[in-house]
């Protein structure tokens, strides 16, 4: 059987749909690269935003249209939030939610000796996801995810480790370790103790190797001394943290019920700073929250150039049905592109200050077969032919903005 498929949002999305494709297809790779050539299309959704709502629609239907007699499969948490709004888009529509994934393919009819602990390979990536942690139980006032996935759940510590261990000696040099609170993993060992994030770390540090392992996303409380700390004093983790921020303002993040003020933002970045000059430091920022106003939007600005963010995942606000947000009166769409767009703007600038500090420093590069990489503290550069058979390799880069590659451009390494 050939299976097509496509993720939408997160990387734990990415991770679950990797691990789906291992059970569906076992050692024989029928994956094909467009959805015209597929028997079975496996489609993982999001829900997030009420356009990420939109792209799933809009893909289910373009499927339907051009390849009728495949089988379509929808799951994720789009499917989970709204099975019945997915079904009604067509009859050729399955849907299964986070809590049937399991047992997909036994549903579609696979055999299946055993469920795999894990992955492998992750197929079209030089780097790999590991999803070690799922569920949340944070009270964000705009969030639905939480009423999604609302378990929290740990990878045992043997697992994660094992599941490194087969990604190496497959080739990966870089695994990006991810969940839905990834600082609130608590993973247990063989003989029941439980492990945090750090103590998790300190195994993984030591496997043989040349290797590096990214953190994915830490949310600002769960960035602690000893945590910076620890990234400080061991090369194999990426000097570079992704840290949410959402609003720079205190009011705002009360009114999301955040459970941290501006204040905390600033000294958290601060302090990791300072430990680690170098290290990168981007955001999830969200604009036009319904309490957002002017000023508000703008200690948000300040706050993001105060610190020195190396760049910005920005999200307009979406009303999630179901959220205690989603209650109150919307801002102005037109004021909501306005400070997208702005954020935006900044984003370009903090990116190409970021890459300036770095104009012929050497950084360690993992090439990716197109020509591009990822230095280890998150700057994409562009890799010339010669080096792009290389694994991980200490480059010089060249960091003003390289026109005509991308719009915002990307640092050339020489």
């Amino acid at each position: 059987m050939k299976i097509w498929s496509f993720t939408f949002g997160c990387k734990v999305n990415q991770y679950e749909t990797e691990l789906l494709r291992h059970r569906l297809l076992g050692s024989d790779d029928s994956s094909v690269s467009h959805p015209q050539e597929a028997d079975l299309c496996l489609i993982n959704t999001c829900t997030v935003t009420a356009f990420a709502d939109k792209e799933c629609r809009q893909l289910i239907r373009r499927i339907t249209r051009i390849n009728p007699m495949a089988r379509l499969i929808v799951t994720g948490c789009y499917a989970t939030r709204a099975r019945e709004e997915i079904q009604n888009l067509s009859p050729q529509v399955e849907v299964y939610t986070n809590e049937e994934k399991d047992d997909l393919p036994s549903c579609l009819g696979f055999e299946v000796s055993e469920k795999p602990l894990g992955i492998h390979q992750f197929a079209g990536r030089t780097r790999a996801f590991l999803k070690i942690q799922d569920g949340c139980q944070a009270p964000c006032s705009y969030c639905i995810i939480p009423t999604i996935r609302p378990n929290m759940v740990s990878k045992p510590v043997e697992r994660v480790i094992s599941e490194i261990q087969a990604l190496l000696k497959n080739g990966y040099r870089e695994i990006v370790l991810t969940g839905i609170r990834l600082g609130l993993y608590r993973g247990l060992d063989t003989s029941g103790n439980k492990h945090n994030l750090i103590q998790l770390l300190k195994k993984v540090v030591t496997l043989e190797g040349q290797f590096r392992v990214r953190l994915s996303s830490l949310e600002v409380t769960e960035v602690t001394d000893s945590l910076i700390d620890f990234v400080a004093a061991h090369s194999k983790i990426c000097r570079h943290l992704h840290i949410p921020l959402q609003s720079g303002d205190s009011q705002v993040l009360k009114d999301m019920k955040r459970w941290y003020g501006a204040n905390i933002y600033r000294d958290r970045v601060k302090t990791l700073r300072q430990t680690i000059p170098d290290c990168g430091v981007t955001a999830d920022v969200m604009v036009g929250y319904p309490t957002e106003t002017d000023l508000m939007f703008e200690n948000t600005s300040e706050l993001i150039k105060e610190v020195g963010l190396s760049g910005l995942h920005v999200f307009r606000y979406s009303a999630r049905t179901g959220t205690k947000a989603s209650i109150l009166k919307p801002l102005d769409p037109k004021v909501i592109a306005h400070r997208a767009q702005m954020l935006g703007t900044l984003d370009q600038q903090l990116r190409g200050d970021f890459y300036e500090r770095f104009r012929g420093h050497l950084r360690e590069v993992l090439p990716e077969p197109l020509g591009e990489g990822w230095s280890d503290n998150y700057i994409r550069v562009d890799v010339p032919k010669s080096k792009r058979h290389l694994d991980l390799s200490h480059m010089p880069i060249w960091s003003s903005y390289w026109e005509g590659k991308r719009s915002q451009g990307i640092p050339q390494i020489v």
